[in-house]
């Protein structure tokens, strides 16, 4: 009796049992990983540092930017600019995502490992091509665009810039328009999709019906998303939305025009209100 007694107690917590080895193994995993990982980011750094010792010990294959531009915004391939965060904001490669050389240690989760990687550097520098080859070494799919971006340049190969307003060949990628203007080709029967490029919080918050909230900041990765018609830039400041507008052009796209007053004024001229 007392047996059978001890026999149904261990199968009441034998489910406990297993549930209890199986979190330790897990557990177990990760911190393995994780370790792994961190080891294996301090060989990089360790190499960074010793980079005149390394150039011998270099394997890796290179792309040209004809291959890049090729495979701009393919869902398969991850583009990685390892330049640092003013460079790339003055001109980058679209859809390439900023990961600077120096912060790659704490931004290791966003390089997607399921994915070709393509690392772009300002020009070919032995540092990128120690970390092109570290990963390679550990199993990633990687290479290095040759001669980094400025021979991506120099082949003419179109960037997206910062869209700064006081360099005058941005100002010739927009076409301007005033509030009173998008009056009157809206009476006239013309029609627009307004694209209003305010952060997402203010537009939750007051908003012209029927448009689309695309903002400054996001405005690259949504190029396959934005509506046929001719579209309508504007923002609480203009100069976001021309901003907005030069990253569409260079992106090779010219059905817009950039409304040259304020949301509020354009809110105000649309529909007769008063402030």
């Amino acid at each position: 009796m007392k047996n059978k007694n001890i026999t149904q107690n261990f199968q009441h917590f034998k489910p406990l049992l297993i549930g209890f080895i199986l979190i330790i193994l897990i557990t177990g995993y990760f911190l393995t990983k994780t370790w792994q990982t961190k080891n294996h980011l301090n060989e990089l750094e360790q190499r960074l540092k010793n980079k005149n010792q390394e150039s011998q010990n270099i394997n890796i294959e290179t792309v040209t930017p004809e291959n890049v531009y090729q495979w701009i915004n393919k869902s398969d391939v991850q583009l990685i600019d390892i330049r640092n965060n003013n460079e790339y904001n003055i001109k980058h490669i679209e859809s390439s995502i900023n990961i600077p050389l120096d912060s790659i240690k704490k931004n290791i989760s966003k390089f997607n490992k399921n994915k070709q990687l393509i690392i772009i550097d300002r020009e070919n520098n032995l540092e990128g091509k120690i970390l092109v080859d570290h990963f390679k070494k550990e199993g990633l799919n990687i290479k290095y665009l040759e001669g980094g971006i400025l021979k991506y340049a120099q082949e003419n190969y179109p960037l997206i810039t910062n869209g700064d307003p006081t360099v005058k060949t941005n100002l010739l990628k927009i076409k301007p328009i005033a509030a009173e203007e998008v009056k009157k080709d809206l009476l006239s029967g013309k029609i627009f999709s307004f694209i209003d490029t305010r952060p997402s919080l203010s537009y939750n918050l007051d908003k012209i019906g029927g448009s689309t909230n695309i903002p400054l900041e996001k405005i690259e990765e949504s190029k396959d998303s934005l509506p046929t018609h001719i579209l309508l830039l504007y923002d609480t400041n203009p100069e976001r939305s021309f901003k907005a507008g030069v990253k569409l052009y260079d992106m090779g796209i010219s059905n817009f025009y950039v409304c040259t007053d304020t949301y509020e004024q354009l809110k105000q001229t649309l529909f007769n209100k008063q402030k």
